[in-house]
């Protein structure tokens, strides 16, 4: 009776303390994320499936190389449009509605391109594009920031980074496969029918958790810290804005210029290293992920400036083929600190509010990526490469300092466990 009583005891202590533990563990960020990041993946390859498309849609309805820059240009201008909307909507929204609404105006857009006859239809629709692109893009950051807990911040962004990333080097490919089969028109009417099924497929699921409200998909951890201040704010945008003016310009505007028409390199050549820039932006991401969670978010933050503003002094005075590559990778690699800013963000940000402060954010850098393109490009033709790759390592420069000196450190002081 006594060995019993004393069995007993010994196993009491054990049974109450186990769901205890388990409540006390954080819950898990990737495993919900994933769709989420499906999603923004899929909208960003339908996104770019354009980009190789825009010559031949030129040449049939006889568009001007300007008039082919206003087409470049409304797809920047929609996402201005709709990044601080998107991040109000985001706050009261479940994510998979906004998904949804998202790949609907991508399959309209993407439509209303394929049928074109005018370039004005071609123009309002990139416009749309633009708009459901953002709604994805800041939809996709707030929702999977604010998912992670804060020792997992910078890996849930590392995740979003390499999902959109990943479609943007794969949206190209399959536009310009799909076109070859049988032309322009049925390579945005394929991407038009894979939006709808992506727009059928995330209402659904929004459907089916319907019964959720939209603040139980976020983290209950509240902030690490004091809110930015408005300064603070301001370097966290101007740091964002520098990323993407640079995102913009230097490998899509003076990288591919300066191959062709200072290195005499072919169009094969040139976009065989831009895809090697695609995959240095990629492993940038996640290896910036890593340090962020695991020593510092300034860690991560102020070597990818310094990096990028590297690449860019490098192409300044590169004079062979080396020398350009070696400066396009570099740059790439470095081009990770508008998600480590977002990460910051999140840290300091209330919960509740992350889309609105995210959407401003997103905001301030598609100001850099629809004003970068125009100004490197007039810098080039008047004054040379030399001036517009200075002038373009000015700006990062102006953010690494301002970022060194005015931000805070925010990551938590224990790395949660995913």
């Amino acid at each position: 009776m006594s060995d019993a009583s004393d069995a007993t005891r010994r196993r009491r202590p054990r049974a109450a303390t186990a769901p205890a533990n388990a409540s006390a563990r954080p819950p898990g960020w990737l495993r919900p994320s994933l769709p989420v990041a499906l999603c923004v993946l899929l909208v960003s390859v339908i996104s770019w499936m354009r980009v190789p498309l825009l010559p031949e849609m030129g040449e049939d309805l006889q568009m001007a190389p300007s008039t082919l820059g206003w087409v470049v240009t409304a797809f920047g201008v929609g996402r201005l449009l709709m990044d601080m909307p998107a991040g109000r909507l985001v706050d009261r929204v479940p994510p998979l509605r906004l998904f949804a609404l998202a790949a609907l105006m991508l399959s309209l857009a993407s439509l209303g391109m394929a049928v074109a006859q005018l370039p004005i239809v071609v123009i309002v629709a990139c416009m749309l594009l633009g708009i459901g692109s953002a709604t994805s893009n800041t939809t996709g950051m707030a929702t999977m920031a604010g998912r992670a807990t804060q020792g997992r911040r910078g890996s849930a962004m590392a995740l979003y980074s390499g999902a959109l990333l990943i479609g943007q080097a794969l949206g190209p490919t399959l536009g310009g496969m799909l076109s070859s089969v049988q032309g322009w028109r049925l390579a945005l009417l394929c991407g038009s029918g894979l939006a709808l099924l992506l727009a059928a497929g995330a209402a659904t699921a929004a459907r089916r958790s319907a019964g959720r409200p939209a603040g139980t998909q976020r983290s209950p951890v509240p902030a690490s810290g004091a809110p930015f201040s408005r300064v603070q704010h301001l370097v966290v945008f101007a740091v964002g804005f520098s990323v993407f003016f640079t995102v913009s310009s230097m490998p899509q505007v003076l990288v591919p210029l300066m191959g062709a028409d200072e290195l005499g390199l072919t169009t094969v050549a040139i976009g065989l290293a831009l895809g090697a820039g695609g995959v240095a932006r990629f492993i940038g991401a996640l290896s910036t992920g890593v340090v962020s969670d695991r020593f510092s978010r300034k860690m991560a933050l102020l070597p990818c400036l310094a990096l990028q503003a590297s690449g860019v002094a490098i192409i300044a005075v590169a004079d062979s083929v080396t020398w350009w590559l070696v400066a396009l990778v570099t740059m790439s690699l470095g081009s990770s600190g508008q998600g480590v800013c977002a990460t910051m963000l999140g840290d300091r940000s209330d919960p509740k509010e992350l889309g609105r402060v995210l959407g401003r954010y997103r905001f301030a850098g598609d100001i850099g990526l629809v004003s970068g393109p125009v100004l490197v490009a007039l810098a080039y033709q008047h004054a040379g490469p030399t001036v517009a790759a200075l002038g373009t390592c000015a700006v990062l420069l102006a953010a690494l300092v301002t970022a060194a000196l005015l931000l805070p450190e925010t990551a938590p002081r224990q790395v949660d466990a995913a």
